[in-house]
């Protein structure tokens, strides 16, 4: 799921543009991930990078997904206090991790045991949790803006999860689409599958990869299909850039592209 050439992949990536989405909706990207510099944090561990990609699609026919998401025990887990609850399993995810549900049909899967068969290098930890917790809540917050027309852009978490030039550019754009009469419908769900790169980590800027099962539709304000776009569950690779300002991780840059599966 994640390998070592996601890096020059994701190295592209970051020079982003604007592209159009044909098929699951999807967040529009930003223009820059540039770090930022603040106090140091703690390191983090991470398993070393797989070589072994994944780029299975979803039948897009399919209704759901198999629930087959195994949870462990929570000794290691997200804040007991965030917008989140621990669920017994997430749709079209296997192996042993955590499973959440962030609000109806959108959920996280966090593996906790490395699984050589499945891709997963990465595993949930306490020094990676900051940034996961507030890459969810920055997602949680583009999800809940856009389910509706008109868009709902007030949200203070546009505030408190990206940064002020982020948090302007995707607020124009999604304005843009709540004026077309489009908004986001999870329909066949969504499940978030974000991993911390080691590789560029530093005290105050990281990248997460994202690769997720996306079931979710662009529609019009009467409930039919948006132009281009088609119901079905794909896999959809997304790399976010995250610095760290007055001691909260957001993020700073944002894209749409396969280095987030590599």
């Amino acid at each position: 799921m994640r390998t070592s050439s996601w890096r020059a992949a994701a190295a592209a990536s970051l020079t982003l543009v604007l592209s159009a989405c044909s098929g699951s909706d999807s967040s529009p990207p930003l223009t820059d991930l540039t770090p930022l510099t603040s106090p140091a944090t703690v390191a983090t561990t991470a398993a070393p990078p797989s070589t072994d990609a994944v780029t299975t699609t979803a039948d897009a026919t399919t209704s759901t997904l198999d629930p087959t998401a195994t949870t462990v025990l929570p000794t290691l887990g997200l804040s007991p206090d965030g917008p989140w609850k621990l669920v017994d399993s997430a749709p079209g995810v296997e192996g042993v991790g955590l499973v959440y549900e962030l609000m109806p049909k959108l959920w996280v899967f966090l593996p906790t045991e490395v699984d050589l068969e499945r891709g997963y290098l990465w595993t949930f930890n306490e020094q990676d949790r900051p940034v996961i917790e507030a890459y969810l809540l920055a997602i949680l917050t583009r999800y809940r803006s856009t389910d509706s027309v008109p868009a709902t852009l007030d949200d203070e978490g546009w505030t408190l999860y990206y940064t002020a030039d982020a948090a302007d550019e995707l607020r124009v754009l999604y304005a843009e689409r709540s004026d077309r009469g489009e908004y986001t419908d999870l329909d066949l769900g969504v499940v978030l599958r974000p991993v911390v790169i080691e590789d560029d980590r530093s005290a105050t800027y990281t990248v997460v990869t994202d690769c997720r099962l996306d079931g979710a539709v662009l529609r019009n304000a009467d409930g039919s299909l948006a132009l281009g776009a088609t119901p079905g569950i794909t896999e959809s690779g997304f790399v976010a850039g995250m610095v760290l300002q007055a001691s909260q991780w957001k993020i700073d840059g944002f894209n749409i592209t396969p280095a987030g599966c590599a």
